[in-house]
């Protein structure tokens, strides 16, 4: 794409110079590129065995956004986008848009018909936006004239190309023609020889901040700021914001995050900064499984919940209980207020024991086939009460089966069945300790609330325990992953630190990595952590490489060498050069950021109240101020004017909506 200026006259110097350099330019080449004998046809112009057609743009979108030009710069084929720019006289459209302020305002005194009411009120909004930001010298007045140049070496590819660049413009709402009296002007234009022939067609006056949207180097900018978007940081490249809206589902697939990097770089920090801007918003509910205790002190002090899960605990998770009346393999579900009939209490009894495969598997990682089909037979027959109520809501917790119920089946099985008990004994002595011994963290009713709007559950005092912690992670997502199910109207954001812990096995991994595919259709995201790269992606059944693909947004922090390696090889990431050497360096706070197709470096800068939050030695450093005390934010506000039009358009929007 070339951006082309109005040439200026030349001095008698600088026509000189360049007689001098004539010589040195290969003609040929030069001619075989943009050749100069060719022929006029109505539809296009046939030149050296290639077919050409020039466009040229009439209209813009009313709006248009950073990044907006991107699908027609990433076109496909031989296409080349010229833009030409020159200066307008500022005081004549200022005076011009202050007249039109006072034209409009007049017209809409006099105006009844609503329609033309609100098209007379955009007019006046928009007229005020150019003069307030041309007054406060944020923006310029300019000329912008555009050209597309299509070329193929058959009519047929020309075509082609030209379909989809009509499929591109009507998509951008932007209109186009080729001007066939005066093609051969149109297609001088083009060129990157400063001719601007066609200023007629193609006039159009906008101010520098919009212009800029055009500008080639926002091929690399990840910014779509909305009401509900997410500001991860800073672009390294461009100094401009990148701001994510996870909750746009035609542009984010999925809400699935998932954040690599190694220990100390910065991910800890970047996922704190992403949970206070969340807790800010308010609108979402959010659930944190924290296997290093690194979220506990913040969350009580803004008000949440913190579940301490250990050996020793009195707070249980029943691993038996069904909380959701959801079944996976199907779209429509009863409300866990309805009567089941007997058909759904068996499936969601079934669904329930296939999840507990995974469970028991991570309590005995070496149990074959056989142990665990009697083990699910006998757990199967534990729902008698459930059978008999088929109410979710009816049930109380103290009518689900637990541990110690399987604990006492298989203790009869000792005396009336010992041949099949010899079977599973080895898994009974390990229950046995579980349900009577040391470890009871898993038997028992469930004796816990969510009613914080953010929950997150401690297992760092099960960190010398491997298999138990691995258990209760497992436990904790399966309990969580029900109260998500349960009802599509909240918005959830589930964050799993480490969760590498929930592919130690063939089930678990199976279920984590359904689940996790399956949180976009409940209204939910979820974020996953992980510094053990090569444990995610040696997990069963590729599961863990699997997970990294789904997630529509991926965050590489700092890795090492090996690992970068590893990431290319496994999940076939073709990593630029530029991009190992960026990852390699683990310099701290600074991420790879992957969204869809689009790729940035990125940076995280903490906001004064994030910093005072989770840096105040920095804050009192910066700032010179006492970080216990909190400052008045709200008096620090101040809003442009054009930020209090888009403001009360949006209230406006909101008050329709509801009406």
């Amino acid at each position: 794409m070339g951006l082309l200026m109005p040439s200026k006259k030349k001095s008698k110097t600088q026509k000189t110079t360049k007689n001098e350099i004539k010589s040195l330019i290969d003609q040929e080449s030069l001619e075989s590129i943009y050749p100069f004998v060719f022929e006029l046809n109505r539809e296009y112009i046939a030149s050296s065995g290639n077919y050409i057609k020039p466009y040229v743009i009439l209209t813009y979108p009313s709006e248009p956004t950073g990044n907006w030009l991107s699908p027609l710069k990433k076109l496909k084929g031989n296409i080349t986008i010229s833009q030409f720019l020159e200066p307008a006289n500022g005081e004549v459209l200022n005076s011009y848009y202050n007249e039109t302020i006072k034209n409009k305002e007049a017209e809409l005194l006099r105006t009844v018909d609503y329609q033309m009411q609100q098209k007379i009120n955009r007019e006046i909004k928009t007229a005020k936006q150019q003069l307030e930001q041309s007054l406060d010298e944020k923006s310029a007045y300019v000329y912008l004239y555009t050209y597309i140049l299509l070329q193929g070496t058959s009519e047929a590819e020309l075509k082609a190309l030209e379909e989809n660049l009509n499929r591109i413009l009507l998509k951008l709402h932007v209109k186009a023609i080729t001007p066939y009296r005066r093609i051969d002007e149109a297609f001088w234009s083009t060129l990157p020889i400063q001719q601007n022939s066609l200023k007629e067609y193609t006039y159009y006056m906008t101010n520098s901040m919009s212009a800029s949207s055009f500008f080639p180097y926002d091929d690399n900018e990840i910014c779509d700021i909305t009401s509900t978007s997410t500001l991860e940081g800073i672009n390294k490249e461009t100094d401009s914001w990148i701001s994510i809206d996870y909750k746009n589902k035609r542009k984010t697939l999925n809400r699935g995050k998932v954040v690599i990097g190694t220990s100390g770089v910065g991910k800890t920090t970047y996922m704190w900064s992403i949970l206070l801007k969340k807790l800010a918003l308010g609108e979402d509910q959010i659930y944190i499984i924290d296997p290093e205790n690194e979220y506990s002190e913040k969350v009580r002090k803004y008000g949440g919940t913190v579940i301490d899960l250990s050996s020793v605990s009195s707070t249980i998770i029943n691993p038996y209980q069904i909380f959701s009346s959801v079944l996976d393999d199907e779209e429509n579900n009863h409300s866990i207020h309805e009567d089941l009939s007997e058909v759904e209490v068996e499936n969601l009894i079934k669904q329930r024991i296939q999840r507990l495969k995974g469970f028991h598997k991570v309590l005995k990682p070496d149990m074959n086939q056989e142990e665990i089909s009697i083990i699910s037979s006998e757990s199967k027959k534990l729902y008698d009460t459930f059978r008999s109520v088929k109410n979710l809501n009816v049930m109380e917790n103290t009518d689900w089966p637990i541990l110690e119920d399987l604990y006492n089946r298989l203790s009869e099985m000792k005396s009336h069945d010992p041949s099949k008990f010899k079977r599973v004994e080895s898994y009974y002595y390990i229950l046995e300790d579980f349900v009577h011994g040391s470890s009871t963290l898993f038997n028992g009713h469930t004796n816990i609330e969510l009613n914080t709007k953010v929950v997150s559950f401690n297992l760092k005092p099960l960190q010398t325990e491997k298999d138990v912690q691995s258990a209760a992670y497992l436990n904790t997502f399966s309990y969580l992953w029900e109260i998500i199910t349960a009802d599509k109207t909240q918005s959830c954001e589930l964050f799993c630190d480490e969760f590498h812990f929930l592919l130690l096995n063939e089930e678990s991994a199976d279920f984590f990595f359904q689940a996790y595919k399956r949180f976009r259709k409940y209204n939910a995201g979820a974020t996953v952590t992980t510094q053990q790269i090569e444990d995610v992606l040696n997990a069963p059944k590729n599961t863990g490489a699997a997970i990294i693909g789904n997630s529509f947004t991926k965050i590489f922090f700092g890795l090492e060498g090996r690992e970068v390696d590893v990431l290319k090889e496994k999940l076939k990431l073709p990593f630029s050069e530029k991009e190992i050497g960026f990852l390699k360096r683990q310099t701290q706070g600074e991420a790879l950021i992957s969204y869809g197709s689009q790729r940035a470096f990125l940076k995280v800068v903490l906001t004064e109240e994030e910093k005072r939050i989770l840096n105040p030695e920095e804050y009192e450093r910066t700032t010179g101020k006492d970080a216990r005390i909190q400052p008045d934010w709200s008096s620090k506000v101040f809003l442009t004017q054009n930020e209090i039009f888009e403001i009360e358009d949006l209230i406006d929007k909101e008050v329709r909506l509801k009406r």
